[in-house]
C-alpha cells in the first residue's frame, strides 16, 4: 500500500498493468509436456464423468485434481502454487479443431518457504492414528514407519539429499513422485527449473556441491583454532580476541577453501626450522589458500611506539607462539597440526585447512598513521606552489 500511495511512482501501472513472467515471480517453475498423457491421468483418477462435462478436454478435466494433489503433497513447504494455461487456439471454420495434445505445455510456479522447503523428512501421523492410512495412500511405497528421538513411532517419508544443493530440489522429488504415483505422468514429462544459480557455481566432485558444506568446515576449523589459542598459557601477553579476516568465515565466499592433504613426497624438511621445502625436480606443489586470522594482544605500557621495534616484538611473539603450538596443540591433535612461522606470520594446518595467523597491536596502527601524516606533511611543504607563472 505504501508503494501504491507513493505520489512519485505510477503504482497502478506498475502493480496491475506491467506483465511479469512466471519465472520472475516464482522460486521454482516446472512444465508438464506431452499433454496426451493426461488421458491416462483421467482414467487413473476416475474422472470419466467429469471428462464428459468438459466435452473430452482432458487437460481442463485433470488440471484441478493435479493442483489439489500437488498442494496436498507440498503442504507447508510452499506459500503459493500457481499455474498458467495456454491461450485458446484459433482455427478456421473450414478446418478441423486443433487437438488437445498439440497445445503448449502447462506451466506451474512455486513460491517456497525457505525454512521448510529444503527439509528431507516428511513426518506424518503416528502409526495407530486414523490418518496414517491416508498418509500411506498419498505417498505410496515412500512412506515407512520410523522411530524418532522423542520415542514416537510415526509414518514418515525420507527424500534424497546429502548436500544442500540437492536438498533445494526436494520439491522436484515430491512433484515427480506424486504425478507418477497418482496420475501416471512419468518424470520425462516434467521440465523442472529450480536453483538456477547452482549449475554455475557447482563444484565438480564425486558428490556435487555448491560450497555450503565446505564453508561450514572452514568455520568449524576456525572455531577449533580459536579454542586452542584461548587455552594457550605461557605467552608474555594474553590474547584478548581472535578474529577471522577471510570471506569464508563470514559465509560470503562463493568458492571456500577446500581441505587439502599434503603429499610429503614433494617436500624435504629443513634441518634447522623443520619447515617443508619443495624438492628440486618435482612438480610445483598444489596451491593452498590461506585463511587469515588476526590475534589481538592485551595492552601494556611497555609497548614501543617505533614501528620497527613493534615488528621485532611481533616476531618474538610469533616465535613464542610457535613453540607453544608445538608443545600443546600437537599433543592432542589427531591428525597432528602442521605449522611453520616467520617474522610476520604463523602458518597452521588444522583439519586440512591452512590458517595464517598474525599478531596485531593498536600502537602499530597508530605509529603507521603518524608516519603517514608526517610523510603527507613533508610532501606538502616541500612541493612547489602552483602560481600560474612560467619558470625562467
Amino acid at each position: 500500500m505504501q508503494f501504491w500511495d507513493n505520489p512519485t511512482v505510477d503504482g497502478f501501472h506498475s502493480l496491475l498493468m506491467t506483465p511479469k513472467t512466471m519465472i520472475r515471480t516464482s522460486d521454482h517453475v516446472f512444465q508438464l509436456c506431452e499433454l496426451v498423457k493426461l488421458q491416462s491421468s483421467c482414467k487413473k483418477l476416475n474422472l470419466l464423468s467429469e471428462l464428459m462435462d468438459y466435452s473430452g478436454n482432458y487437460v481442463h478435466t485433470a488440471l484441478p485434481y493435479i493442483l489439489s494433489l500437488l498442494q496436498q503433497g507440498l503442504g507447508q513447504r510452499i506459500h503459493l502454487l500457481t499455474h498458467s494455461l495456454p491461450p485458446d487456439p484459433e482455427w478456421s471454420v473450414e478446418s478441423e479443431a486443433p487437438k488437445y495434445k498439440d497445445q503448449p505445455p502447462l506451466s506451474f510456479g512455486l513460491l517456497l518457504r525457505p525454512e521448510l522447503a529444503v527439509s528431507v523428512l516428511e513426518r506424518g501421523p503416528s502409526a495407530d492414528s486414523p490418518k496414517a492410512a491416508e498418509f500411506r495412500q498419498l505417498w505410496g511405497s515412500r512412506s515407512e514407519l520410523r522411530r524418532f528421538q522423542d520415542g514416537a513411532i510415526t509414518e514418515a517419508v525420507l527424500w534424497d539429499g546429502e548436500k544442500i544443493c540437492q536438498k533445494r530440489l526436494v520439491p522436484r522429488q515430491i512433484i515427480t513422485h506424486l504425478l507418477l504415483l497418482h496420475a501416471d505422468i512419468p518424470e520425462s514429462c516434467v521440465r523442472y527449473v529450480g536453483a538456477i544459480v547452482d549449475d554455475v557455481i557447482k563444484m565438480e566432485r564425486k558428490v556435487p556441491s555448491t560450497g555450503e558444506e565446505e564453508g561450514l568446515l572452514v568455520v568449524q576449523s576456525f572455531d577449533d583454532l580459536s579454542r586452542k589459542l584461548w587455552k594457550l598459557e605461557g605467552l608474555p601477553l594474553s590474547i584478548t580476541s581472535v578474529q577471522g579476516a577471510h570471506p569464508a568465515l563470514r559465509y560470503t565466499q562463493v568458492f571456500p577453501p577446500l581441505p587439502l592433504k599434503l603429499d610429503y613426497s614433494f617436500f624435504d624438511r629443513d634441518k634447522i626450522s623443520r619447515s617443508l621445502m619443495p624438492k628440486e625436480g618435482k612438480p610445483c606443489p598444489a596451491y593452498i589458500t590461506p585463511i587469515t586470522v588476526i590475534c589481538h594482544m592485551e595492552g601494556s605500557g611497555k609497548w614501543p611506539h617505533d614501528p620497527l621495534a613493534i615488528r621485532h616484538i611481533r616476531a618474538a611473539f610469533h616465535i613464542s607462539l610457535g613453540e607453544l603450538l608445538i608443545s600443546v596443540i600437537n599433543m592432542h591433535a589427531d591428525p597432528p597440526v602442521l605449522f611453520c612461522r616467520d617474522q610476520t606470520h604463523v602458518w597452521l594446518c588444522i583439519l586440512s585447512h591452512t590458517f595464517v595467523r598474525s599478531v596485531g597491536h593498536v600502537n602499530e596502527v597508530q605509529s603507521c598513521l603518524a608516519l603517514l601524516r608526517w610523510a603527507s606533511f613533508v610532501s606538502f611543504i616541500s612541493s612547489r606552489p602552483l602560481t600560474g607563472g612560467t619558470a625562467r
